[in-house]
This record gives structure tokens, C-alpha cells and sequence, in this order.
């Protein structure tokens, strides 16, 4: 059996992992033996990992550095738990996050096994990049790709070294792949695509599971799924509802996700007077069903990598607007498949009055998109497969 290591943050409801828990369903466990490494324990899709996945914190199951260093002391690894002091002072009082991160590694031990693949799955600028590189053996290493880069230039300049190590780069999106390419030329050898893994009839199945839109509103539901960050853009949603109210929509607009701008959304809804118009239903690990159930839904976002909850709308065929980030337009065709528009709240505004008065635009969407393959399947993991020749 191939062993596999997969190093990430925490399995928090975000796209990423949702991404991650769809290659851990669909890599066969009849060949590879496969360990998860997270930063952190907990998370609301930790129970979404498959059963034969072994999971593991990385940093140990001591609830605090103070627990971890007497534990060390106990079992007589005094150097152990000196370098855990000496790096944990030096991290606090590091200038930047990647020095921290340096700081963190050496912190921890290497892994004595040696895997047949090592990856790192996360944002590109965080510590799973440098985790992998400086703490595991392993034949291949291959790091993932999950955003637009330019996003990120300033934050990604001390990581280059580690990229210039690797041996595989997957990208979730052809633009994302291009914008690497463009910050490292000499990468783009070991650079490919990797398009995050989706079952459409899994998620089918699981949209009959709950109930969904209980509030019994008889207007057009609009659906945004997402962090509450500023990445994902709602903060322009109360201003363009506060439009279409004005203008005559009999409309309600929710949010699924949570984040660090709640609060500032909250604020926003009451400045607005939106109470009832701008539902923030926090974390669903099932949304499935409003998304089946949603008249329109509408992505938002400032940049993405590929963004999976917008695959997730294109497997129910929703009549779909989004915004021109990185990789939009690999899941949708302008006009035919949905509207793609730039970020702003004027052109937000009509494109969501356009489809609201033209049911029929709306069903050419839904139609064009029931003969469209979601699913990427075989193809993925056959990139994966490769990584062992």
C-alpha cells in the first residue's frame, strides 16, 4: 500500500476542506494507507472524514505549551523540551507569520516513517507549506494551489524557496495555474491542474436529507455561500438588496457560512434596516438543501482559486450569477451556463433584476447546465496516481 500524508489547517466548514474531505472519499482505501495532519483538533467536518483515514494533530494531543514542555520533562527529553521553549519565545517575538511558521516547524520533531507522498493542503502562503518541506520524509511532495497568488505576492516572496523544492504543484483552476506561472516561470514545469473533486449524486442525496428554507417566504430566494470574510464579498450585499427593494423586488438574500465579518454584517443589516431581507443562517453542514431549494444564487467574491460552492450550485443547474474572480469562467460560459459580472454593486444589481424578470434566460441556465459535467472524477486522481511514477 502507498502511504500517503496530508498536512492541513483545521477541518472548519470552508471550501478547501470540503475539497480535501471529496479526494479522501474517492482515493481507494484498498492501496493507500493514508494519514491526516491537522494544526488544529476540531472543526465541523472532522466527523466527514472517512473511517479507514487516520487523523492526527500535529502539534500533539497537550491542550497547551506549558502541558507539552512538562510532558517532555517527564519522559527525560530535556532537548525536546528546551527546543519547544526556545522556539516558542522566538515565534512570539517573530517580525512576520512565515518566520513564525519557521519558528513552529523547528519546534516540532520530524516524522521518523517515510511516506511515498507528502502534501501540503492549504492556502499557499501558511504553514502546511513549510511543515511538509522541513518535518516529513518523503519519496514525492506535492503542495495545492487553492487561490488566486497575485492575491497573495507580498506574503508569498520568503515561501519561493520552499516551492522551488517541491516536486508536483497542483492549481485548482487553469487562471490560478497561470497566475502561479506567472510569479515562479521557472515552476511551471511541476506545475499542473488538479480540479477539486465533486460527486454530484452524493450531493443530490444529501439535499433530501434536511429540510431547508423554513420561513415560508413567496419571494425570489437568493443564496450566497461562504465564509463571512471579506475575501467572499458580502459585505456589498445590504447595499445592493437596499436597491432592489427600492425598486420593487420582493426578495430575501441568505448567507450560509460564518466568519470575522459577522459582526460587521450584522451592523450593516441594522444601518439598512434589513431584518428581514438579509438572512444570516451561520454554519449548515448540510446546505445542500437551499441550494436546491434557492431561486438564484449568487457568488460574490473578491478572488477565489476555483471556489466550490459555486461547482456545488452549477450540479443543482441554479441560475447562477458571479463575480470575475480566478477561475469563474472555467465553471461558467457568460450567458449561457449563467452571468458572469465584476465586482460591483451596480452591475450586481442589474444582473439580479435581469434574471428575476427573465424566467426564461433563467431556465436556458439550468438547461445548458444539466448537459455539463460537474463531476472531474477519474481524470483527478489519475494526477494523482502519477505522482508515484
Amino acid at each position: 500500500m502507498k502511504k500517503v500524508v496530508i498536512v492541513t489547517r483545521r477541518m472548519i466548514m470552508g471550501g478547501i476542506e470540503k475539497s480535501l474531505i471529496s479526494l479522501l472519499e474517492t482515493i481507494p482505501n484498498d492501496n493507500f494507507d493514508i494519514t491526516v495532519l491537522v494544526m488544529g483538533k476540531g472543526g465541523e467536518l472532522v466527523e466527514e472524514i472517512p473511517n479507514h483515514i487516520k487523523i492526527q494533530c500535529l502539534y500533539g494531543n497537550e491542550k497547551s505549551i506549558i502541558e507539552k514542555i512538562m510532558n517532555n520533562i517527564k519522559k527525560a527529553k530535556f532537548i525536546t523540551a528546551f527546543k519547544i521553549v526556545n522556539y516558542t519565545m522566538l515565534a512570539k517575538k517573530a517580525a512576520t507569520f512565515y518566520q513564525q511558521e519557521e519558528y513552529q516547524s523547528k519546534m516540532l520533531p520530524i516524522i521518523d516513517k517515510e511516506f511515498d507522498l507528502a502534501i501540503a493542503y492549504h492556502t499557499p502562503a501558511s504553514f502546511p507549506v513549510v511543515y511538509v518541506m522541513n518535518n516529513i520524509k518523503a519519496k514525492t511532495k506535492a503542495v495545492w494551489i487553492h487561490s488566486d497568488v497575485s492575491e497573495y505576492k507580498r506574503e508569498l516572496l520568503p515561501y519561493s524557496k520552499y516551492y522551488e523544492r517541491y516536486d508536483k504543484i497542483f492549481c485548482v483552476s487553469r487562471y490560478a495555474k497561470n497566475k502561479f506561472i506567472e510569479m515562479y516561470p521557472k515552476l511551471k514545469g511541476k506545475t499542473e491542474i488538479f480540479y477539486n473533486i465533486l460527486d454530484r449524486e452524493k450531493l443530490e442525496l444529501l439535499s433530501l436529507q434536511n429540510e431547508g428554507f423554513s420561513d415560508n417566504f413567496d419571494g425570489t430566494r437568493i443564496l450566497t455561500i461562504g465564509r463571512l470574510t471579506s475575501q467572499k464579498g458580502q459585505d456589498i450585499l445590504p447595499g445592493i438588496i437596499k436597491e432592489l427593494l427600492k425598486a420593487g423586488y420582493n426578495i430575501r438574500w441568505y448567507c450560509i457560512g460564518d466568519g470575522e465579518e459577522r459582526k460587521k454584517l450584522e451592523n450593516l443589516i441594522k444601518d439598512f434596516h434589513l431584518e428581514d431581507h438579509l438572512i444570516l443562517l451561520g454554519t449548515i453542514k448540510n446546505p445542500y438543501p437551499y441550494i436546491k431549494q434557492c431561486d438564484l444564487y449568487v457568488q460574490p467574491s473578491r478572488h477565489e482559486g476555483y471556489c466550490i460552492t459555486l461547482a456545488e450550485a452549477r450540479s443543482f443547474n441554479k441560475p447562477i450569477i458571479t463575480t470575475d474572480f480566478v477561475g469563474a469562467r472555467e465553471q461558467i460560459e457568460d450567458g449561457l451556463t449563467g452571468k458572469i459580472v465584476n465586482f460591483d454593486e451596480d452591475e450586481l444589481f442589474s444582473a439580479i433584476s435581469y434574471l428575476i424578470h427573465n424566467k426564461d434566460l433563467c431556465e436556458k441556465f439550468s438547461s445548458n447546465l444539466k448537459r455539463k459535467n460537474v463531476s472531474s472524477t477519474t481524470w483527478e486522481i489519475k494526477k494523482l496516481y502519477d505522482c508515484f511514477y
